[in-house]
């Protein structure tokens, strides 16, 4: 058997007893889900979701900004 590491993290009680109830009707500890995560960031180089920083309220409609819409 692999000796695996214990590591302590500290997270809002609130906010780990609401992932613990989403987690738990995925089937998923919060051990398995953070090892999920981990290897999501190594596999994308990075964070394994979009950030954004909330300035710019159009982030997501911007892409199309310049595309033709038809009605000229």
């Amino acid at each position: 058997m692999v000796n695996i590491p214990t590591t302590t993290m500290r997270i809002d009680p609130e906010l780990k007893e609401k992932a613990n109830e989403v987690l738990d009707d995925l089937g998923l500890n919060m051990s398995t889900a953070m090892n999920m995560f981990l290897k999501a960031v190594v596999r994308e180089q990075g964070m394994p979701l979009d950030l954004h920083t909330g300035n710019d309220k159009n982030a997501q409609g911007s892409a199309n900004v310049d595309e033709p819409t038809g009605n000229q």
